[in-house]
């Protein structure tokens, strides 16, 4: 319980320092946030995926299908679909990873979430994508550019393609 506790914990204060990222941003009225595209529910997936891989299965996939049952209440299956996709397809950041991502032509690894954040989840892109541009916009940061090898040394978090990336 205890434990589950620090990781609700964190993920209020993450939340917290967001909203106010987006409230000082000269965008923030012009944000539209959807399923798959919100920020928010970012953190609480990000946070939700650590709990499961730590072994804490349905507390872990408890705050994740609430966020979409109150924000997107028609997306809980779809929902269930990408923690058992993530669960799967999930890959620990590797050296040889970053390398076979440079021969495969990427240019960044795009975040779901401001950084630093050991649970963050990445996807290799070519180019950024509307999320990361208004990530940008925000000043949130999301990129790990793969030209730039420090911030690639013992990166924290996770990778996974995303369909139709690769």
């Amino acid at each position: 319980m205890e434990q589950t506790f620090d990781y609700k914990h964190e993920l209020l204060n993450r939340q917290m320092a967001l909203r106010a990222k987006i409230e000082e941003s000269p965008i923030a009225g012009e944000i539209k946030m959807g399923y798959g595209l919100d920020f928010y529910q970012e953190e609480v997936r990000s946070m939700g995926l650590a709990m499961i891989r730590d072994g804490w299965d349905m507390e872990g996939e408890q705050p994740i299908l609430q966020y979409v049952h109150e924000h997107y209440p028609t997306r809980s299956r779809d929902e269930l679909i990408w923690i058992n996709k993530m669960m799967h397809y999930l890959e620990v950041i590797t050296d040889t990873f970053i390398d076979n991502l440079h021969a495969e032509g990427y240019r960044w690894l795009q975040g779901n979430v401001d950084m630093p954040n050991e649970h963050a989840i990445f996807y290799p892109v070519h180019d950024l994508d509307a999320f990361g541009k208004l990530a940008q916009e925000l000043g949130l940061n999301t990129l790990v550019d793969l030209k730039i090898p420090n911030p690639l040394e013992q990166l924290p978090g996770w990778i996974y393609y995303r369909s139709g990336s690769k």
